[in-house]
């Protein structure tokens, strides 16, 4: 058969011929003009000889490697500066504006006022940390072994987590275990259970004995009552109670639920401010009862009313 296809044609197509991917009758074609045409053969042997690469010198290479080598490890030592570079930012900011450094007991001047809801078994504690500028902020957390509920003051810089230098906090509380500051190494005691008892003690002829010391709502609520409806007799507030005047007589003190603490958190007298004394004294004279608190007008109690606390007594005094 006579050849058909020009050389141009056929160069064209010996690529694709070299790679299999020309068709059956394109090869039966390709190969009746390779037997005729010489320099079609020569020009299909050249583009079918493999390519020879330049040989890289193995000192270059080894030095090419080297310098790859060099680029991981700064990169990774980078990589790590930067790391710990981030993780020292997160910890200065976590330290300053979330966790915050511990306020010890005489570190700063701490006023606040705390309330006790008997009903729902609520403590509440308000305050502020005088004199700062920056935030507050509570910790709580049972000791178990000490039969404690601790507080601890942390002092931050103010954000919009804490943005102020007060500080509130609520504590489910059953009485049964004393609220304290928490210190280093020292605490402060803010309430113990024994604080919420209605307490009264009797004082005869010299001898003083506690007849009552319970958790009575009701009962301190009947007596607490009964001295707030008294009729006041005295025209002035009585600052002091004379007690080796009377042979006899009563001393209530009530659930101490409520109160207000201002100055430093500290262990030591000197810096504790004057408590004023809360007790009320309920004694007899010239056969009328009175109620006596520091501070108060003196009080006159009806026989019936003084009857009742004195069956309350009788009913709950300790055998």
């Amino acid at each position: 058969m006579k050849n058909t296809l020009d050389c141009s044609i056929v160069r064209d197509m010996l690529p694709l011929f070299v790679e299999n991917l020309t068709s059956e009758d394109s090869n039966n074609a390709i190969h009746r003009h390779l037997e005729q045409c010489e320099s079609c053969r020569k020009y299909l042997e050249n583009i079918q000889k493999p390519i020879d690469c330049p040989t890289v010198p193995k000192k270059e290479i080894d030095y090419m490697r080297k310098v790859k080598h060099s680029f991981k490890q700064r990169a990774y030592i980078l990589s790590g500066v930067i790391t710990i570079f981030c993780i020292i930012l997160i910890a200065i900011f976590l330290r300053l504006f979330i966790i915050g450094t511990p306020i010890f007991i005489g570190d700063a001047p701490i006023n606040y006022e705390w309330n006790y809801d008997m009903d729902s078994k609520v403590y509440w504690i308000h305050g502020t940390i005088e004199g700062a500028n920056t935030s507050a902020r509570i910790k709580i957390y049972e000791d178990n072994k000490n039969n404690q509920i601790k507080i601890k003051i942390y002092e931050i810089m103010p954000s919009v987590f804490y943005p102020n230098n007060q500080f509130s906090v609520k504590i489910p509380w059953n009485g049964e275990a004393d609220i304290v500051w928490q210190g280093k190494e020292s605490q402060q005691v803010i309430t113990r259970s024994q604080f919420l008892n209605l307490s009264i003690s009797e004082f005869q002829k010299g001898d003083y004995q506690n007849i009552v010391d319970l958790y009575d709502v009701n009962g301190a609520a009947m007596i607490k009552k009964l001295y707030d409806n008294a009729t006041e007799v005295s025209s002035k507030a009585l600052m002091s109670f004379d007690e080796e005047k009377y042979d006899k007589y009563f001393i209530i003190s009530f659930p101490l639920t409520t109160g207000i603490y201002s100055g430093w958190i500290r262990d030591d007298k000197e810096s504790q401010k004057e408590v004023i004394d809360e007790r009320v004294f309920l004694y007899q004279e010239d056969g009328q009862y009175y109620f006596y608190k520091q501070g108060q007008h003196l009080k006159k109690i009806s026989e019936d009313d003084m009857n009742t606390i004195l069956d309350y007594i009788k009913t709950k005094k300790i055998s």
